[in-house]
């Protein structure tokens, strides 16, 4: 079964802005240290500040997703993230489905569980570059952390966990995709218009 259509030229490039920024915020994540940290290498404080960058960068994409998402109706706008009810719900039904006899629903640009799962993970990245944003701004520049920090630090942690998570998983899943024979990783990766 091969995917039908193609992404819109935006999403496809906000999903290349995504799937960079938030590999390289896992990998600078580590070996980075904080600042208060007080056996930080100078390698390790470098990184991050590098990290605080590539995330206002991750930030400001995943502003410009959501924003795209509200305007655009390409493949059906947030139902298409987020198939909760009716319809779209019955089609995340029916991919599970075809799961559970063994077969991989098609990828590409259409709602159900590839729909669904790609909302989860922008989900987690949201929660991510939020709370990393909101440390960015009351992170001190010397002493020690506060409660505040402390909760939207661990908080941060938290849900980078889900990110690894979903970033080994939706890297899985699109190899999974081309062995089919699908064209997943041709459609979302061709930046012609």
């Amino acid at each position: 079964m091969k995917a039908a259509g193609t992404w819109s030229l935006p999403t496809r490039w906000l999903h290349i802005g995504l799937a960079s920024t938030v590999s390289l915020q896992l990998a600078i994540s580590l070996f980075m240290e904080p600042p208060d940290e007080e056996s930080a290498t100078a390698l390790a404080r470098a990184a991050f500040e590098a990290h605080e960058f590539a995330g206002m960068t991750a930030l400001v994409i995943v502003l410009l997703h959501w924003a795209w998402n509200f305007a655009s109706r390409a493949h059906g706008g947030l139902s298409h993230l987020f198939p909760w009810t009716g319809a779209a719900w019955a089609e995340v039904k029916s991919d599970i489905g075809l799961l559970l006899k063994r077969q991989l629903p098609e990828g590409g640009p259409r709602g159900g569980l590839p729909g669904l799962v790609h909302g989860l993970g922008f989900l987690a990245v949201t929660g991510m570059v939020l709370t990393g944003a909101t440390l960015f701004f009351i992170f001190p520049e010397t002493g020690k952390p506060n409660d505040t920090v402390e909760f939207f630090a661990e908080t941060h942690e938290i849900i980078a966990n889900f990110v690894w998570v979903y970033w080994g998983g939706h890297i899985a899943l699109a190899l999974f995709h081309k062995w089919a024979g699908h064209k997943t990783l041709q459609l979302m990766f061709n930046l012609k218009p």
